[in-house]
């Protein structure tokens, strides 16, 4: 007997298949609506089962929302990020005091050991000048340099601080930034 529509004559041509250890009786007929059509699409899950890996279209989702995250940050920074035409590395281009922009080194540096005028800050987003009377200063806080000040285009500074990070600049960048 046909397990889907019960046909039972010996003109249903009833056969018996085998999937997987299951045996079933499928006749003639049957078996040609099911070849004739595709089979029905798999309910979608919303959470994986605990234990298995997510699927690949909630994986593709969740690059895709961290990539757009990642989008709407980069479009929210304040500065602009680009490389150094001489020596390769990250540059954080801010708007300057004057309406222009200011190219200051990636990495801030130890307030404390560099020269007042050639101290940083940013500040809503601007990069100034940091005043001589700074109160970060005393609790030695970062303070950013003009990547110019760092560049191996340019002499090593006297500053023993500055001097460091323009030697660290004479090699190439990591691969990550």
């Amino acid at each position: 007997m046909c397990a889907f529509c019960g046909a039972d004559d010996e003109d249903a041509g009833v056969q018996v298949s085998e999937r997987l250890g299951v045996a079933v009786a499928v006749c003639a007929a049957c078996r040609e609506r099911f070849a004739a059509r595709p089979a029905p699409r798999p309910v979608p899950v919303d959470e994986p089962v605990e234990g298995l890996p997510p699927t690949l279209g909630q994986q593709s989702s969740v690059v895709l929302d961290h990539v757009r995250r990642m989008q709407r940050l980069a479009a929210e920074r304040p500065y602009v990020e680009e490389d150094c035409p001489h020596c390769g590395h990250l540059v954080h281009r801010y708007p300057g005091p004057d309406g222009g922009t200011v190219a200051l080194a990636k990495e801030p540096v130890l307030a404390a050991g560099v020269p007042d005028d050639a101290r940083w800050r940013v500040r809503d987003g601007r990069a100034l000048p940091a005043p001589d009377d700074d109160p970060d200063d005393e609790d030695s806080v970062g303070a950013r340099v003009q990547h110019a000040v760092v560049c191996p285009a340019n002499p090593a500074p006297a500053n023993p601080r500055l001097s460091r990070l323009w030697h660290a600049h004479l090699e190439p960048p990591p691969a990550d930034w």
